[in-house]
């Protein structure tokens, strides 16, 4: 898989170039946190974090629905534990229905007060996640080439100097408050996707796949696993289009449609393609900001 930049956006794309010159913002936009953290072996951030006073990392998953703890962490922490009061239903038929709240919970020096944290029975290999839930409350830059993180106040701050960042509307998702969904295009065709940082590899569901010349009978679609009633497939998709930058060969995954359980987008949008980027998510004026940059 490799990128390459393209000379213009996508007309299909609702993306335009950002056209400020260095030093176009009208005031200094102070980070409430900025924090350095690190990257698992399968490309996908951690960041450092303190729960109770105790120093832990969590992955950063923007795709999903709320942040979590692991259960066993919970417990040997002495967190006590609630019934949520809404259970929530995750990628692959996880159930996620206790909580754990009112606990002092902080990312670099920027603490976040009375939010539920949900007690994580899936495998990971952090000690949680750190989610849209507490993120959609921020604009938020993601440097994945420098594994670093900056969260600042929803506003005018979130834009990027400079004529390289592109922005792109982000659609509203009335199903998951804070998720980012926009339309990218999959050789050619456009799709709606959720930008997830949690995932691995992007999936899009057999419906969506449909859509694109995808079928069950394809001659090029490979069964790859099963996963209880679930079937996961790989096929060799050509160029995957966000914004002004082309993943050539994406891995896209071919999902069952109830893989992901009440997903609003057709793709979700995996932390492969990705890799090298800066984002910034402007939560507060619905607007994605993207810069394709080397790591250092």
């Amino acid at each position: 898989m490799s990128l390459s930049m393209r000379a213009a956006v996508p007309a299909a794309l609702t993306a335009c170039l950002l056209l400020a010159a260095p030093g176009a913002h009208a005031q200094e936009c102070a980070a409430l946190a900025d924090v350095k953290g690190g990257q698992l072996p399968d490309g996908r951030l951690v960041l450092p974090v303190t729960v109770e006073g105790r120093a832990l990392y969590f992955l950063l998953d923007t795709g999903g629905i709320a942040t979590t703890i692991k259960w066993e962490l919970a417990r040997g922490m002495n967190l006590p534990a609630t019934q949520a009061a809404r259970p929530l239903n995750g990628v692959g038929g996880a159930v996620l229905n206790f909580v754990v709240t009112g606990e002092e919970f902080s990312i670099g020096g920027l603490k976040v007060e009375n939010k539920p944290i949900y007690l994580e029975t899936r495998p990971l290999r952090t000690d949680g996640t750190l989610s849209a839930d507490i993120l959609n409350a921020y604009d938020v830059e993601i440097d994945l080439a420098r594994y670093r993180v900056k969260l600042m106040a929803s506003g005018d701050c979130a834009a990027p100097d400079g004529a390289d960042a592109v922005a792109i509307d982000i659609a509203p998702d009335g199903a998951h408050k804070g998720h980012v969904r926009f339309p990218v295009k999959i050789d050619g065709l456009t799709v709606m996707a959720t930008l997830d940082t949690g995932a691995t590899s992007s999936v899009i569901g057999m419906r969506a796949a449909a859509a694109l010349g995808v079928y069950p009978d394809s001659p090029k679609l490979d069964l790859r696993r099963t996963r209880g009633n679930d079937r996961l497939y790989s096929y060799p998709f050509q160029t995957l289009q966000i914004g002004e930058v082309t993943v050539e060969r994406p891995r896209i995954t071919i999902a069952s449609d109830n893989f992901l359980p009440g997903s609003n987008s057709d793709l979700i949008l995996g932390i492969d393609a990705l890799a090298g980027m800066k984002l910034t998510i402007a939560y507060g004026h619905n607007r994605l900001y993207l810069e394709s940059q080397q790591r250092p």
